[in-house]
């Protein structure tokens, strides 16, 4: 979750507080069906309570998973502060790797060439989740400046809008794509099966 929420997740606090009703969340929304069902599974699996479903909105062309919590917007409310959440991260490798897991999700891909890329604006942040990787055995390089400078234009269907910050990627060198692929792995399907078919053709190649 925490990966998730560092990447594609948010939380957010309503400006207008409606009696009876808690005033904050954490959610998110992605394309990705399956990605959205993880995430709500963790939130159902941390918070103790009934099944959430993914919802779709037409409006937004993305599953929604939402979940209101106060504890959980205390703890995760800043976009890419880790302090205090590194304990939850490194409690163990099966953490860790959860961890990778979520913000590879969010933030990762798979190119034509079987290479896992992984980008965020924050460097620093990069800086840890590559030693992370290292900690599990999974050899990375970077973080380096990727194409989308600060104040460079990106268009959409709806319109455009000038990048806030410089982008940065680190990419996971690829003798070590089999042990990614069997220790972290992509929640989303299609992320996976590149992968797969990757790893398939490497191990074809040895033998």
């Amino acid at each position: 979750m925490i990966g998730v929420k560092i990447g594609d997740g948010y939380t957010y606090r309503r400006r207008r507080i409606i009696k009876g009703y808690n005033d904050v969340a954490i959610g998110l929304k992605v394309k990705d069906r399956e990605f959205a069902e993880e995430f709500g599974r963790c939130l159902v699996k941390v918070l103790g309570r009934r099944p959430i479903k993914p919802r779709y909105r037409n409006d937004v062309g993305k599953y929604v998973v939402e979940a209101r919590s106060q504890t959980l917007y205390e703890l995760l409310k800043k976009s890419v502060d880790l302090d205090g959440l590194e304990k939850y991260i490194e409690h163990c490798e099966k953490c860790t790797a959860a961890f990778l897991r979520g913000f590879s999700d969010s933030e990762g891909c798979v190119n034509k060439s079987g290479y896992i890329i992984i980008s965020n604006t924050d460097y620093e942040l990069l800086e840890y989740v590559k030693d992370l990787l290292q900690r599990l055995g999974i050899e990375s390089s970077g973080p380096r400046p990727t194409r989308s400078r600060q104040g460079t234009a990106s268009r959409f269907h709806n319109g455009s809008y000038k990048r806030r910050k410089d982008g940065y990627y680190i990419y996971i060198r690829a003798g070590s794509n089999i042990n990614f692929y069997k220790n972290i792995g992509f929640t989303i399907k299609r992320k996976q099966r590149r992968l797969g078919n990757y790893v398939k053709k490497r191990r074809t190649r040895k033998h």
